[in-house]
């Protein structure tokens, strides 16, 4: 017995280092990470494969919470990563259980969000392949079952960790958000020397504060920031070695928990750089119908909408609720998309300033409110913050625009691997409209298409929500004919992609 050790223990030395690495690549993250232990030969390998950056998801439909997300993890961890950060999206029960046993099996070190979504949609992990699982239409109440999306990453070279926002009873929107963006700029400054994060990925809860700071988010960022995430559902998170989610004290609410990506002052100069991208499918066409609000009243905060009146462009008499809706039903008379409740896309200029050094400046916005109502006084849309003289456009869902959309987005990804530094697409994500998926398509995984096309061996993940973020620029006809060019980071009836990928120095 104690030659075969001698024997073993030789031949385990006497392994070239690409003999080694083959095998240790193969080892699941736990055995991977003793095998780091062994020696410094073996410690130096191990080193050489974490290197790389990776950033894989998992998602199972196991009705049995507990079983559900050790499958994921298990998936996850399956093969060498030494994990900067943990995602995991649930489509119901209980958020600590979930985030105590990804703890558990991941370490203190790494920050945890953990969101309650819609639906997931990625590649299963009992077996790789892809699918999606969605709640009814009607809502998460009727009997929703289980399922979870767990996502790790691990990218050297990206300091990580979570922000939350949270608000007190006497602290107003722009106080909240003031904080946030400060808390962001000080995170990044400690650790980066940028003034800036490379990425933010925002998780929010469907209060009336999430909207005007994701759009103080959006004026406060440079271009070069990508910004993506679910407007609205629930979360609870976890920073980097803390042991557990903070409480709550009384009248406080959680509102948005932002994962920061930064880069790190100390990456080696021999190392990669892993880079952020962004891409988006839109679901919208717009009809030719556009107003100016006459008078706009703000319902309670915790259910926000809005009643309004408003003038066709160009006119003075002002029309009610049912005045719009006929309007708009002419317009779609024998429109099959008509069958569809309509949006309306409000222009929102308004003062943004940070603190209270800096001079507030104006910024127009294309903000989406979808149409829940008419009477004859006023239409009802979902949502605050619009005011009277806003001008809005109405649009409606449109499959063809969508399917258009998808084909443009994974010509998108096509072009970041043709790209002169030869880049690897190590992760992707998608934020993709509750109202999208099969039941939207006609088809089944449309919105991963455009990875499972471009990337088939990827280990994609994505969340269906109500409210997806994502930055870009809208160009919007106005009053007179002036074009009015406007931020656009809140978005329905859309999918938001967000690709990693790495280029060697």
């Amino acid at each position: 017995m104690e030659k075969s050790k001698k024997t073993d223990m030789a031949f385990i030395a006497s392994m070239n280092d690409d003999l080694l690495q083959n095998i240790l690549l193969r080892l699941p993250a736990k055995p991977f990470a003793f095998a780091s232990c062994v020696n410094r030969s073996w410690n130096i390998v191990c080193n050489r494969i974490l290197s790389l950056p990776k950033m894989v998801s998992a998602f199972s439909r196991n009705p049995h919470q507990f079983e559900a997300v050790e499958e994921a993890i298990d998936k996850a961890l399956s093969e060498p990563i030494r994990p900067d950060f943990v995602i995991a999206n649930i489509t119901c029960g209980n958020m600590e259980d979930t985030l105590s046993l990804i703890s558990k099996r991941v370490g203190t070190r790494a920050p945890v969000i953990v969101s309650v979504v819609a639906g997931v949609l990625g590649k299963e992990a009992c077996n790789d392949k892809a699918g999606e699982v969605k709640q009814n239409d009607q809502g998460m109440h009727i009997c929703p079952s289980f399922a979870i999306l767990l996502t790790i990453g691990y990218l050297p070279g990206i300091k990580v960790d979570v922000i939350p926002v949270i608000q007190s009873k006497e602290d107003t929107e722009a106080m909240i958000g003031d904080k946030f963006v400060m808390a962001i700029r000080n995170f990044v400054s400690e650790v980066s020397d940028h003034a800036a994060p490379a990425c933010l990925m925002l998780f929010g809860e469907d209060t009336h504060a999430t909207e005007p700071i994701i759009r103080k988010l959006d004026y406060a960022m440079p271009a070069e920031t990508i910004i993506v995430g679910d407007q609205k559902g629930e979360f609870l998170h976890k920073r980097a070695d803390e042991l557990r989610t903070v409480e709550l004290h009384k009248d406080e609410i959680r509102v948005l928990a932002g994962l920061i990506f930064a880069r790190d002052r100390h990456r080696p100069i021999e190392a990669g750089r892993v880079q952020f991208h962004t891409a988006i499918s839109r679901g919208m066409s717009p009809v030719d119908l556009r107003y100016k609000v006459a008078n706009a009243i703000s319902t309670l905060p915790k259910w926000p909408a809005t009643l309004m009146t408003a003038k066709r462009i160009g006119e003075a008499e002002v029309l009610n609720g049912e005045q719009i809706l006929d309007d708009i039903e002419a317009n779609l008379l024998g429109n099959p998309l008509w069958e569809a409740d309509p949006y309306i896309g409000v222009i929102k200029r308004r003062k943004y300033s940070v603190g209270l050094d800096q001079k507030p400046k104006i910024m127009a916005s294309l903000v989406f409110h979808q149409v829940t109502g008419a009477d004859e006084q006023y239409l009802t849309v979902n949502g605050a913050g619009i005011k009277t003289g806003d001008h809005f456009q109405v649009y409606i869902p449109d499959l063809k625009v969508a399917e258009a959309s998808l084909t443009a987005v994974s010509s998108q990804l096509r072009n970041i691997m043709s790209k002169p530094n030869k880049q690897e697409v190590v992760g992707g994500f998608v934020f993709a409209a509750s109202g999208r998926g099969d039941s939207f398509f006609g088809r089944p995984n449309a919105d991963t298409s455009p990875f499972l096309e471009n990337f088939p061996e990827l280990r994609f993940g994505g969340v269906f929500c109500d409210g997806e973020i994502g930055r870009s620029l809208s160009v919007e006809e106005a009053e007179e004919k002036q074009v009015t060019i406007s931020q656009r980071c809140l978005h329905v009836v859309s999918s938001v992609y967000l690709i990693v990928s790495y280029a060697c120095s």
